[in-house]
Parts: structure tokens; sequence; C-alpha cells
């Protein structure tokens, strides 16, 4: 590869006249400009103006002298049969038979497969066996865990009955006065006089309805073991007393207690079972734990065998249907003839027309010439330097030779927007045994072609500009992966914009067609469709298309960023493949803060130099004259990209693009042969920016 530094070593002004010299001006297509008008304007290089350009492919059977479009015939685009033949798929015959073989083996083993299990009920076995293991398996496992558990509920009740009644005694207020009180009372004695008598039966204990029992005075008995005697009986008194308010005596007739002083001191008290209803509360809670455990258990269980019972039933079947599914995918693979297939291409792009703007997107070609850039602001291959990192923490010179089409003014003009596109194309899938024969005088083909197998289309744009855009080449910096460093490296800015006030666009304006892509495929008149496959092949004349039918793009602005100065785009190659690759952005901030971009508003920083290219922004605005007093042009520098089309706007004090979806919008519009329209309004694509894209070519 030629070293760019080495070009660099002569002066930019050699290299300006060596090319201007080796250039001859051609009539009415190159300007010529002086050195100082050159210098002062866009610096050192070779200024190219674009003057009253026509051009469009006619085929060799032109009807006149010029062009068929200077008679004033009737349908002079039937003369546009000069074409571009692209061939995607190249001649690999034994390598393309070897794919078309496993694709063909592939789909009919996976459709046999399928069908293998639809036949054979696969899919119904399986769900039929599942279910009937897993209702025997349920049933009989819930059964099993749920057997024990009534023995549970009685023991747990038991232990309930003594537990209960014992946190009344330990936590109730009632309770806990009383036992209190009865426990003074035993302390002090029980014995008591009757009828003069000495009666040591309790008599001076209250009757409350719990049993009495008769003791002396602690303090008076001499014997041990009487003060544990008294917490004895008095714990007695008091588990009956619970038993007597709150258990199972609640409901029984108890003079004894309603009559007593401690009863009565008790107020409205009413006496209930509350011990039996928390004992049944609690087993009740109980029971539907343990019985929902036992479900979830029982189902997970279930489940499981019923799982692997399905997968032992169906593991035979589906091994069946795949051996038959391979045995008819290899018969049917084998019997087909894989060069029959319809897996080559064949492109040819008719009638390549540019011509000046019209109002019309129903014809590719206006037959009038427009002029491109001004002594002013020019075409422009030139030479320059730039100081740039690129893969590593260091900066360097980096040589480079541009293509820059006239600069954009950051106050849109009109006439900017003066170039018509057209063409159609015929592309056909071809049989790879067909032949590849080439008549040497049309450069076409001699057979092979079937209009069942074509797409016919056409593509007609007006009102487009390109100015901004910018090719560089320059060899890259080096770089730790081989297929970056030093190699072929590019960076563009593709804009291709045609409304440069895109907010006031509206579905009622009367030239939408003269700001537009329009993309259309069915012809004027089946009589119109011209004679057989394509005219590459036999001759024949263009097809006439529909007058309005087709996609409609209105306004659409593109501005497309393929690399830049950090972050190259590179051609290389691996093997016999061509590679073509977005480089990946370093982790170096000195680089990347070159290429991300700060949004405002707390989205990005201003480390961050990356900007948005879009119509009315397109990185740092620049002058085009060393004389001018500001800068009137938008730059070339932008790192991300944006594609809008329709009625958009500019998000105010930002570089961001919105759509706008008032009832005016328009943008895409789909039309039918009928004439009936569909408005699906505007779209904004904006902000992109390529981290990285490698683009290989395989099989070469």
């Amino acid at each position: 590869m030629t070293q760019i530094k080495d070009i660099l070593r002569f002066r930019k002004s050699y290299l300006a006249m060596a090319i201007g010299l080796s250039l001859l001006p051609s009539a009415n297509a190159m300007q010529e400009l002086s050195d100082s008008s050159l210098s002062d304007t866009t610096g050192e290089g070779v200024a190219l103006v674009l003057d009253d350009f026509k051009m469009v492919f006619q085929g060799p059977k032109d009807i006149s002298a010029g062009s068929s479009y200077a008679p004033g015939i009737a349908n002079p685009g039937q003369a546009d049969t000069g074409f571009i033949r692209i061939i995607p798929t190249g001649e690999n015959y034994e390598q393309l038979g070897e794919r078309a073989y496993d694709k063909i083996y592939k789909t009919s083993y996976d459709n046999n497969v399928l069908q293998g299990k639809i036949d054979k009920g696969y899919n119904t076995l399986y769900t039929s066996t599942y279910n009937s293991t897993y209702d025997t398996n349920y049933t009989s496992l819930y059964s099993t865990y749920t057997q024990s558990i009534p023995d549970k509920l009685t023991a747990e009740r038991t232990k309930l009955e003594s537990e209960i009644p014992q946190q009344y005694f330990e936590s109730n207020t009632i309770i806990r006065n009383y036992y209190t009180q009865r426990l003074s009372d035993y302390m002090d004695g029980t014995w008591g006089y009757r009828d003069g008598w000495l009666w040591l039966d309790g008599e001076s204990l209250a009757q409350d309805g719990t049993t009495r029992h008769s003791m002396r005075s602690v303090t008076a008995n001499t014997l041990p073991g009487s003060e544990a005697k008294a917490i004895e009986y008095a714990t007695q008194n008091t588990m009956e007393m619970i038993q007597l308010l709150f258990g199972n005596r609640a409901s029984e007739v108890n003079n004894n207690l309603t009559g007593s002083a401690f009863y009565r001191s008790l107020g409205n008290f009413t006496r209930t079972n509350a011990v039996a209803s928390e004992i049944t509360a609690l087993v009740n809670q109980l029971e539907k734990y343990s019985k929902e455990a036992a479900d979830i258990r029982a189902k997970f269980e279930a489940g499981q065998i019923a799982e692997a019972e399905a997968k032992k039933q169906t593991e035979a079947l589906y091994a069946s249907i795949l051996s038959d599914a391979k045995t008819a995918a290899l018969l049917e693979a084998k019997n087909t003839s894989v060069s029959s297939l319809r897996t080559k291409a064949d492109v040819f792009i008719y009638g390549l027309a540019l011509s000046k703007s019209d109002g019309s997107l129903s014809t590719r070609y206006s037959n009038q010439g427009f002029s491109w850039g001004s002594a002013e602001n020019p075409w422009l291959f030139r030479a320059g330097t730039e100081n740039v990192k690129q893969f590593k923490d260091a900066a360097k010179d980096v040589g480079y030779i541009a293509l820059e089409a006239p600069l954009s003014p950051i106050a849109g003009v009109e006439s900017d927007n003066n170039i018509k596109l057209g063409f159609w194309s015929d592309i056909f899938a071809r049989a790879l045994d067909s032949s590849n024969l080439v008549d040497p005088i049309t450069g076409g083909p001699t057979s092979g072609l079937d209009t069942d197998y074509r797409l016919r289309t056409q593509f007609v744009a007006n009102g487009l500009s390109f100015n901004g855009s910018q090719v560089r080449l320059f060899q890259t910096l080096e770089s730790d992966n081989k297929d970056y460093s030093q190699t072929l490296g590019m960076t563009s800015i593709i804009r291709l914009n045609t409304n440069d006030r895109p907010e006031t666009l509206s579905s009622s304006d009367a030239n939408l067609n003269s700001k537009g892509i329009r993309l259309s495929t069915a012809a004027k008149t089946n009589a119109l469709d011209g004679d057989g496959p394509t005219p590459a092949l036999n001759g024949s004349v263009a097809p006439i298309f529909h007058d309005s039918e087709g996609l409609y793009l209105y306004s659409p602005n593109i501005n497309l960023v393929l690399g830049n100065m950090y972050q190259p785009f590179v051609v290389g190659s691996e093997g016999n493949n061509i590679i073509l690759e977005v480089t990946r952005i370093p982790k170096i901030p000195a680089i990347y803060n070159q290429i991300y971009q700060n949004y405002g508003g707390g989205l990005g920083t201003t480390d961050l130099k990356g900007s948005t290219c879009n119509v009315y922004s397109c990185g740092t605005p620049i002058k085009n004259n060393a004389a001018d007093t500001s800068a009137l042009y938008q730059g070339r520098n932008a790192t991300h990209s944006s594609i809008s089309i329709g009625t958009t706007e500019r998000v105010p004090g930002t570089n961001m693009l919105r759509a706008k979806d008032g009832v005016n919008s328009t943008g895409i519009v789909f039309k039918n042969t009928d004439g009936v329209s569909k408005n699906f309004g505007s779209a904004v694509i904006d902000g992109v920016l390529i981290q990285h894209l490698k683009i290989k070519t395989t099989g070469l």
C-alpha cells in the first residue's frame, strides 16, 4: 500500500497543480479558478463546478441522434434501457450446491419432525400420559401424607388443654388476682369456728365453687412443707376457677361461685368457654396447614413422577419420528436437483438518470440540466493533514486525500435542492444451472431469466442536495489489531437532504412531489409493462410505470456519518474475503470524548465533543472564505447520524429532532393504483452512533 505520508512530502500546491494539469477541462463541466481565488475560498486543491449537467442511461436502439427526450415523442422513457448489471452471488456452484443441499435437508427434516409429531400424536401422548399419571399418583400421595393428621391433631388438642389454661394462669389479670388472694387465705389458715366449735374443714375459707382445703396457719404450723401446701391448694383452686370462668365448666350452674364476693367483684362478667374456642381455632389452623403441606408435597412428587413417565412413554415415539424424518430428508435432498434451485441473484439497474429537479415523481428524467457548486463554493479535491488519536493515546499527523461536495449553508438555500435522480430495475432469482453466457454486443445475458421470478421497481427522487458531503482516504495509524493497523482508512459524511425547513411541511402543500422519494412497482397498463423478462435479454423497451402507485417519502433528510478521523472506517481482507469495518471505539478518554455526544440537560458532560449531523447542523460551523466575518456554513466533523422523513422540527435549545404529530403532518404515504392514499405521518431516527460495524464476505 502506498504510504500517505510519502505523498505529503510534496507541498499541497504541487499536488493541486499536478492534479489540475492531469485533468482536461470538458465543456460546461469544469470551471477554472485562479490560484488566488482557490486559496481564498477552499485552500489548495482542485476545485470543480458542475454546470448545466444532465445524464440518462439509454439503450443502443435510441431512436434519435441525441436523446429520445429531445423530439418530444410519447413515452420517451421506454428508451431508458442502458443498464448496470450486478450479480451478488458468484459462480462457485460446488459450494452453493453444498449449501443448498444442507438447506433442503434441514428444511425437510424439520418439516417431517413436525408432521411426524402430528401424525403419531406425540403431543397428545405426552399430555395424556402426564395427566393420567399425575392424577393417580396425586390421589395416592395425598391420602398417604394426610393419614397421620388426625392423630397429630388429637395430640395437639391434648397438649393445648393444659397449655391454654396455664397461659391464663400466667397472664390473665383476673386469675392472677384470684391466685394471690387464695394463696394469702391458705397462708393465714382455713380453720374456723361455727356454732362455737372449731371446725377443721376449711370453715374460714370463702365458698366460691372451688374445692376447700383445711390447713393451719403457716406461721403457727411447725410441720415442714406447710407453705408448699398452701401454694399447691391455691394453684388447684385457681385452675378450677379458670375452668369455671373460661373453660369447660363455664356453663355449669354454681351458686357458690355466683354468690361469692370474688365473682361479684367482677361486675357484669359473662362466663364463656374461651379455652375450648382457642384450642379449636389452633387445632383447625394446624389441620389446614398440615393439609396444605400434604397437598404441595403430593403435587410436587406427582408432577415429577408424571413428567418422568410421560418422557419415558414419548422417548421411543420421538426416536421413531426422528428416524423417519432423517430418512425422508436424506431422500428428498438426494433426489432434488440442487442446480435448479433459485439461489442465484441477478440485478439490472436501468435508465440511471440525473437531471434538474421538477415537480413530478412520475418521471425519472426532466431533460433539464442542473448546476452544482459555484466559484465561491465549489466541489473540491484536495489533500490535507489532521492531528488525531485513533487507536492509542498518542496523537500523530494523518495525511488524507479528500473529495468534498460544496458546503451546506447554515441558512438553507432553496436552490441547492435541485437534483432529480431516477432509475428502474429488474431483480431476478435465477437457477444455479442457468447459463452465464453474455451477449458480447449488449453485455446482457443470453438466457436464464424468468418473469415469474422477477421484482420490477422504479425509484424517483426530487429536490436532492448532496451539499456538505465529504469522503476522506488515508492510512490509519498503528494499532494492536492487525486489521486496523496502517491500512486503508476512510471517513465519510453522506448528506442527502431535500427540505431545509421540514417543520413547515403540510399534507395540504401543493408541491409535495418536488421534495420527495418514490418507490413503485406497478406498470401503467399491462401493455406498457414491456415484452419478455427484461430488455437486457431481448432488447425490448422499458416499462412505463403507473403515474401514482407506490411508497412516497416526502421531504426526507438523510445524514449518515460513516467513520471519522478518530474512529476510521477501514477496508481490509481476511483470506480471500473482503472486510469493511467501522472500527471499535477504544477505551481511551482522549479518543471517545471526541466521539460521544453531550446532549445537555444532564445527558452527557462538557468533555464530550461529538455531535449529530442533521439538515440544520453538522458539527462545528466553518468559514468558506478567509474574508468572511462569521461562519456561514455547516461543518463536516459530526459523529452521529440522523434520518428524518416528513414534518419534523428541531427541539428548542438543542440539536435534536422530533417528528411533529399535527393533523397536517405527513411524510410516509402509500398510494394504490386507484389513487387512494394512506398517510402514516412523519418519522425521525436521530443521534445514531455506529459503535462498531463489521461487514465481511464469506465463501470467496
